[in-house]
């Protein structure tokens, strides 16, 4: 199963928990959802997962996380996780890769009555539902977001997207033709 299949199974999931889920999403500018994040292990531990981002209600691309993050950690939680971008400014940070979670960063885990109860930080929302069990710790900190929009590649050092869809091997020469059609000027008239 792909990401984008797994990502609705994993949202139908959450949206199952906490029916006014749904309400926060459709009145949202955007989301993602990350199917599944796996954490690392004791010590020194990381996350990581691949999601599908989501605007309008349209799908508009895929986004990988990463977290490093150091100090206790209780090995091997896997979760789904989604975020919510209340307005442009925040799903921006997303699209341009400068989204990334602080110390501050809160979490909510999805059940009944979460999704009234969360508090947006700059305008996102981060809901988390534990795969197998309770979790152990809601620990956002430290992830980091790269965003590739459906036909793109990112290019991180000049943060500018190019269009892969139409690319030609450098052996092939392609010629383009334009068609112009002339319209002559209304006759002018005078009176």
């Amino acid at each position: 199963m792909d990401v984008s299949n797994r990502s609705q199974t994993a949202l139908q999931q959450m949206t199952a928990q906490d029916g006014r889920l749904q309400d926060m999403i459709n009145n949202s500018y955007g989301y993602v959802i990350f199917p599944e994040v796996g954490q690392g292990a004791i010590g020194v531990g990381g996350s990581s997962g691949v999601g599908t981002v989501y605007q309008n209600g349209k799908e508009v691309g895929t986004v990988k996380l990463t977290q490093v993050s150091v100090g206790p950690q209780l090995g091997g939680d896997t979760y789904s996780e989604l975020i919510v971008f209340q307005n442009q400014q925040a799903m921006n940070r997303l699209m341009n890769d400068s989204l990334e979670f602080g110390a501050a960063a809160n979490a909510t885990i999805v059940k009944a009555g979460a999704a009234a109860a969360t508090r947006l930080d700059n305008g996102v929302g981060v809901f988390l539902l534990p795969k197998g069990g309770l979790m152990a710790g809601a620990n956002v900190n430290g992830q980091k977001f790269h965003f590739m929009g459906n036909g793109q590649a990112v290019d991180n050092m000049n943060n500018t997207r190019t269009d892969v869809t139409n690319t030609t091997p450098a052996n092939q020469t392609t010629t383009e033709t334009k068609t112009t059609t002339n319209t002559p000027a209304p006759d002018q008239a005078t009176h």
